[in-house]
């Protein structure tokens, strides 16, 4: 029951578990890798000049010194008058740091205009503008850096600088990066590759009538990003991992040991059969000496069997019972033929010479030791229950069970049996027998688990 347990854990229950461990983990990666994550700007997370969340970073800012930024001369006509007025151009930066130790892909930057100006440049990415003319929000994407590759659909005009594309309060633009550029996907904070976690992006505003040192209010915006992990991240994966390792090597030894259980058992059937045939054999040349005794062992040795299958042996001690029956006369073989095949009744001297043959047997199987006990057969099978048996006179418990056994089934056949110098008894006789030589002769109990398999018809009766 317990080894059915463990085989039931090894090959349903583990590896069942790990499956279902793997499939959470990978889901929980899937469900973290294809989160959308948008932070606002707002002045809750501004410190310092940047803004800070779990996540990332985002700081926008003028590029400073003299070239972030200069006054544009007022455009004129051919008459001299103004038809554009002075503006300060100025270069804006924005720092994107990334703060986690993933990596962080699909970003996007979204700005919005905090007053009306002219927007002329930007790098490296690409610009999804939002332009509101009279009323109607028109939207293109384009690259100001390469603004000739494009036909602008926005209002617009040219400038020797540039396109020019006005923005009033509350338009934006969304800016989406350059991968050429390694602009994304932005490098987990602890990488150890010696480049920055952060990308850094720009774009160049005109704004009417302004100091030189004047800075916009870009204090509004929005960056959306997925953060990408990896499952061997996950401390659970790889112990799951080592948990499938230890599966698998438990899994390979039990298939190793299957194996060679299996071929241990059939080499202990070959062997087994191998020491049957050899002791069939044997007895033969035993049972050669008396033809009137032909199949007495091996009867002897199928009721021994029999007997100790309802007394409760287990199969693998009745098999043995068995073995040591088949031998139980194998003493015989010392035995003058003339006193075994006798017709008459013997004599005293003949039957002293006859009783030796328990001795004989036990010496004859004294080094056979592949089968435990199995001199106790030959040696003790005619002690009786009273102690008036012989060799050794041994009475009740102290003979072996498996003598009490045999010697129930040994007198049982000879009763059951014709011999040269009687014929077999009647059913009655040997009922009467085995009933009125319970406790004298005979184990009681093994006397009644006989009669049981008589009864029963297991065991049958000659001429029955």
């Amino acid at each position: 029951m317990k080894n059915r347990g463990v085989l039931r854990l090894l090959t349903v229950i583990l590896p069942l578990a790990i499956t279902l461990g793997m499939v959470l983990i990978f889901a929980q990666n899937y469900v973290y890798n294809t989160k959308l994550r948008s932070c606002d700007l707002s002045p809750e997370y501004l410190s310092g000049g940047v803004y800070e969340f779990p996540e990332v970073s985002v700081e926008i800012t003028t590029r400073g010194g003299d070239t972030g930024s200069w006054i544009k001369d007022p455009v004129l006509d051919d008459d001299g008058n103004v038809i554009v007025d002075p503006y300060v151009g100025t270069i804006y930066e924005i720092v994107v740091t990334n703060k986690t130790t993933d990596i962080m892909s699909d970003w996007e930057m979204t700005v919005y205009m905090p007053e009306e100006l002219l927007l002329n440049n930007s790098w490296n990415g690409e610009l999804e503008l939002h332009q509101t003319t009279s009323g109607e929000e028109k939207i293109q994407t384009i690259d100001l850096a390469e603004y000739s590759a494009y036909g602008i659909t926005l209002d617009h005009y040219m400038d020797p600088v540039g396109p020019m594309i006005p923005m009033n309060k509350d338009d934006f633009f969304v800016y989406y990066p350059d991968t050429d550029m390694n602009e994304m996907p932005i490098i987990a904070s602890n990488s150890n590759s010696g480049k920055p976690a952060s990308v850094r992006i720009g774009f160049i505003t005109y704004i009417e009538d302004q100091p030189l040192d004047y800075v916009a209010d870009f204090s509004r915006g929005q960056i959306r990003f997925h953060l990408k992990t990896s499952v061997l991240k996950s401390p659970m994966f790889w112990v799951l991992c080592g948990l499938f390792l230890a599966w698998l090597v438990c899994v390979l030894s039990l298939i190793i040991v299957r194996i060679d259980l299996k071929r241990l058992i059939e080499q202990k059937k070959r062997d087994e059969q191998i020491i049957e045939q050899t002791m069939h054999t044997f007895v033969n040349f035993i049972e050669a000496k008396d033809p009137n005794t032909m199949g007495h062992s091996l009867r002897v040795a199928q009721y021994s069997k029999m007997l100790a299958e309802r007394m409760g042996f287990s199969e693998e001690e009745c098999k043995r019972i068995y073995y040591i029956a088949l031998m139980h006369d194998c003493g015989k073989i010392y035995i003058p033929d003339e006193i075994l095949t006798k017709p008459a009744r013997l004599t005293d001297e003949e039957y002293a010479v006859m009783k030796k043959h328990t001795v004989y047997g036990s010496e004859i199987l004294r080094d056979f030791t592949s089968i435990e006990g199995i001199q106790l057969g030959a040696m003790y099978h005619h002690e009786r229950y009273d102690g008036k048996g012989y060799p050794s006179g041994i009475a009740g418990e102290e003979i072996p069970v498996i003598a009490r056994i045999i010697g129930v089934s040994d007198a049982f056949d000879a009763m059951n049996s014709q011999r040269c110098y009687r014929s077999n008894l009647s059913h009655e006789v040997i009922l009467s027998e085995l009933n009125t030589n319970k406790g004298t002769q005979f184990d009681p109990d093994v006397v009644d688990n006989l009669l049981k398999l008589i009864d029963e018809g297991k065991i049958k009766l000659s001429g029955s």
